[in-house]
């Protein structure tokens, strides 16, 4: 009777090490990485039920590298599983690279979770090399950045432009290099008896730093480039004609004999109201036009806030040195009863103060 219970133990425990054998693997992965990333994911993980550490040749896991792929919070991940399957990719935060991990770890347990302990190897078997994971490549709109911003200017000249640029640049090692174009109108700028049309085209190479501070990216930014800067005078009209016998200068009592009585030739024909065009100018017709090129450098200020995924709200201000520029007056030729202060054009400006707002696409 003593056999029966020895007997019984015997098929017990039997039954519990088929039953602990049978019993599924859990879930677990070992990180690796950034220390940052690592207890960011992990803390995901832990949430889906994943157990952190090394697997066991039965239960073997898998093996993930993470680290921050940019200031946005997103994550480089670099998984490794069973049978030397590796694959990386760029996720947008961390629960849902923790939730890409899960699912190498569901895939693989599938196959590997049920398998027998492996014999032990001999001493002289060598264990395979682990295979270095590949490194996940950032997509273009995380490194290459494009803005578009509408501007506006003001010169040490005391006068006021308009216009727009066009920027582009490349993430390399933390800064942000590429370049520039930008241009500026100002198409009547009235001076003495005439109007000028002036307009400055510059392009620079540019580098900037941009540091996030929560959801906002300031960036400094140099920019040295060269500039092409026109100027052209604006007739008050295209056909001067007399109006009458004796001309007098706008704002001048004819019987003041300290006025100047320009030619009737310069006088423009009244419009269809019978307005005299030119808001007071004359005809000149020198067709007066000249181009000059000079280095710029420009030291600028640039806010970004995110609007959408690779979308961004851009403001800037800019501090522009415009050096070796034509500074004095270009003084055209008058024609007879003017003298050459009454027809000068106004000289190129040093420096101005630019502000603009924009759209930016990709890279911060």
């Amino acid at each position: 009777m003593t056999r029966a219970p020895a007997a019984l133990a015997l098929l017990l425990v039997a039954s519990a090490s088929r039953n602990a054998w049978a019993e599924p693997c859990a879930a677990r992965a070992e990180l690796s990485g950034g220390r940052e990333a690592v207890e960011r994911v992990g803390a995901e993980l832990v949430k889906l039920g994943v157990e952190l550490g090394a697997g066991t040749a039965r239960c073997p896991g898998v093996r993930a590298t993470v680290e921050l792929a940019r200031e946005d919070g997103s994550i480089e991940v670099a998984v490794r599983g069973s049978g030397q399957r590796s694959e990386g990719r760029v996720l947008t935060d961390p629960s849902v690279a923790a939730a890409w991990i899960d699912a190498w770890l569901r895939d693989d347990l599938d196959v590997a979770g049920w398998a027998p302990e492996p014999a032990e190897l001999p001493p002289s078997a060598a264990a395979p090399r682990d295979v270095v994971p590949l490194r996940p490549v950032a997509s273009g709109l995380e490194t290459l950045g494009v803005a578009a911003t509408y501007e506006q200017a003001w010169t040490d000249d005391d006068t006021a432009w308009r216009g727009a640029s066009l920027g582009a640049c490349v993430r390399f090692r933390g800064l942000c290099v590429g370049a520039r174009a930008r241009v500026l109108t100002q198409p009547d700028q009235a001076t003495n008896l005439s109007t000028a049309a002036r307009s400055d085209l510059s392009l620079l190479a540019t580098a900037s730093l941009p540091m996030t501070v929560g959801q906002i990216v300031i960036a400094p930014e140099l920019g040295v480039g060269i500039g092409r800067f026109a100027t052209r005078r604006v007739e008050a009209c295209d056909t001067p004609v007399s109006t009458n016998g004796n001309p007098t200068m706008p704002g001048c009592d004819g019987s003041d004999p300290t006025c100047v009585m320009p030619p009737s030739a310069l006088i423009c024909e009244p419009d269809a109201s019978g307005t005299m065009p030119g808001a007071g100018k004359f005809y000149i017709g020198d067709k007066f036009s000249t181009v000059t090129y000079t280095p710029r450098l420009a030291l600028a200020l640039r806010i970004s806030v995110s609007l959408f995924r690779h979308v961004w709200l851009d403001g800037a201000a800019a501090y522009t040195l415009m050096p070796f520029g034509h500074g004095d007056a270009f003084v055209g030729t008058p024609p007879p009863g003017l003298t050459t202060t009454d027809v000068a054009l106004p000289g190129e400006p040093a420096s101005g103060l630019v502000l603009g707002v924009g759209l930016r696409v990709g890279a911060r």
